[in-house]
């Protein structure tokens, strides 16, 4: 599959152009770590390895391995106007089209774009370092090129593991309100269906905690995941690793991605698809909520609407920092 590296003297950028545009490493080279997801299944050609049974809607996770997908256009297994879709969307395993289109001393780009088979949309982004800065600069643009309205759900599953948060961590956002996910296992950390003022949740037992706060990799196994919501044009969120004294920070328009999807799965599903193997921190800014219903949701005006032909653009930033983060 082909990839794409991007490098300055702060970071090492790996891109897997040839499979979704995943951004599979983000290695800060002064603290020698790499900040995205690693599981231990790796990462695989779904042209080369598959399984006796292929037409299932959760191929999202036969082949997840961690990093960063662009999730696209829709997040549930769903009809939609006759178009059947599995999960997280259609863009994160087609290959994505690149071209470099800066190469200096100062700064180098890369381009990439890809269209999916069943929904008439169009992604572009260019991704974009400069010589003195730790930061990923990403500029998208998404395009309906049909001649009717679209519904869309877009996310970015960024997700965190180990070594990086092998001591736990913190997480600093500018959400206002946060609500557990009804739909996760028993072996969940927070109440469902309660909103909450951020960083203050009720733990399934009744207590107040401080959802900020992730416990060491060698705390209580639990599974969950949370929506933050609230956020105003400037969204923004770091996790840090107050020990190692290191963090990674994200800064994204809260008008289009309204929510950051809070997913944490510390080792405690002992069956498909983790097999009680999976250690993932994930920290996703999404357009909507997980559907209950998705046609519901549509109905209701949760999801993005693109008219015929429109266009929206977007960027976001991603940084490491070391000391303490500034808002």
């Amino acid at each position: 599959m082909q990839a794409v590296w991007m490098e300055n003297d702060y970071l090492r950028i790996g891109i897997l152009a040839g499979r979704g545009s995943d951004i599979f490493e983000f290695y800060y080279k002064p603290g020698g770590i790499d900040f995205m997801l690693r599981l231990s299944k790796g990462i695989m050609n779904p042209h080369h390895h598959f399984s006796q049974i292929r037409n299932t809607p959760n191929q999202m996770e036969d082949y997840y391995y961690g990093g960063w997908q662009e999730a696209l256009p829709n997040s549930p297994a769903f009809s939609y106007r006759g178009a059947s879709l599995g999960q997280h969307g259609e863009v994160w395993m087609i290959p994505w089209k690149c071209a470099i289109v800066k190469d200096r001393p100062e700064e180098v780009a890369v381009k990439l774009w890809a269209s999916p088979l069943r929904v008439p949309v169009r992604i572009e982004k260019t991704l974009t370092l400069r010589a003195d800065q730790p930061t990923l600069f990403v500029q998208e643009r998404l395009s309906n090129t049909s001649r009717t309205h679209l519904d869309i759900m877009w996310g970015h599953h960024i997700a965190f593991g180990l070594p990086f948060l092998r001591e736990g961590g913190r997480l600093t956002t500018n959400a206002r309100t946060m609500v557990a996910e009804p739909a996760m296992p028993a072996h969940r950390r927070f109440t469902a269906g309660v909103e909450t003022d951020w960083p203050r949740a009720k733990s399934i037992d009744g207590r107040w905690e401080d959802a900020s706060l992730i416990p060491p990799e060698a705390g209580t196994p639990y599974s969950d995941l949370a929506y933050l919501s609230g956020y105003g044009e400037k969204a923004y969120y770091a996790i840090q690793n107050e020990e190692k004294n290191i963090g990674f920070t994200v800064r994204w328009d809260g008008t289009v991605f309204r929510h950051l999807w809070y997913w944490q799965e510390r080792y405690a599903t002992q069956d498909a698809p983790w097999w009680g193997s999976a250690y993932a921190i994930g920290l996703e800014p999404w357009t909507s909520r997980f559907p209950a219903d998705a046609q519901q949701a549509i109905d209701s005006g949760d999801w993005l609407r693109l008219e015929a032909g429109e266009v929206l653009n977007t960027s976001l930033e991603a940084a490491v920092f070391e000391g303490e983060f500034e808002e």
